[in-house]
């Protein structure tokens, strides 16, 4: 068993650093490290949420709700949450696949590095909008970014134009995980005006009138948004 704070073959201790340095080695863009804990405050926010009808016909959104709002649910004995991002122009068209590719090929890495037991036998622990798991906000709680008022994950440098990919892992790095990051829009409007529908006017994403929901054809928020100026080719 690989115990925390324990040399592995690798010379390598298991800490956030050192799983970054891997993320990043086999094709990720931003990688952070997260504890596992239960999101109460999303709980409460995603409860009124679908209360009020929000989320259209996704229906799937209602169930599995201690799941999305605890990991260790999810997957027992979790004790952290890696979070992966990768961007548009890496990921190509089916960004699932590339991204889940990624994460089997970071798992494998984990796994030498760190020991077999670093990830469960016995459950699913590899995630990419494939499972009830509120991503942006475990990107935030590893310190990759912020929700800006398009309702996308902003990462400073990277904008918004990145797919997140998530592994579960049962050890808990010995170093503290990165702060999340402040919301930085400011007086920043330029989302909510070019928005063709207003499906983002008032301060929650409005499922049942956003183009992307029923055509997913529609990045007009993401366009116009600074961040995603400045992104590197």
């Amino acid at each position: 068993m690989c115990k925390v704070g324990i040399s592995t073959s690798r010379n390598l201790i298991l800490t956030s650093e050192n799983i970054c340095k891997l993320a990043r080695e086999v094709g990720f863009d931003a990688c952070g490290v997260a504890p596992v804990h239960r999101l109460d405050d999303d709980a409460q926010f995603m409860d009124h949420w679908l209360a009020e009808g929000l989320h259209g016909e996704m229906d799937y959104l209602e169930r599995n709700r201690e799941k999305r709002y605890n990991p260790a649910i999810l997957v027992p004995d979790a004790q952290a949450v890696v979070v992966c991002l990768l961007r548009f122009e890496h990921s190509g068209r089916d960004y699932h696949r590339r991204v889940k590719s990624l994460l089997y090929t970071l798992e494998a890495r984990l796994k030498q590095a760190f020991g077999e037991d670093i990830v469960s036998a016995t459950h699913q622990h590899i995630f990419c909008d494939s499972a009830p798991m509120l991503e942006r906000r475990w990107c935030m709680e590893a310190g990759l970014g912020f929700i800006g008022k398009n309702h996308q994950l902003i990462h400073p440098t990277l904008g918004s134009m990145v797919h997140p990919g998530e592994i579960v892992i049962n050890q808990l790095p010995i170093t503290n995980h990165q702060s999340p990051i402040a919301p930085t829009c400011s007086n920043c409007r330029l989302c909510l005006d070019a928005c063709p529908t207003g499906a983002l006017r008032n301060e929650k994403w409005d499922a049942r009138q956003c183009i992307a929901y029923t055509t997913h054809h529609c990045l007009e928020c993401q366009h116009v948004c600074p961040y995603n100026q400045t992104t590197p080719n």
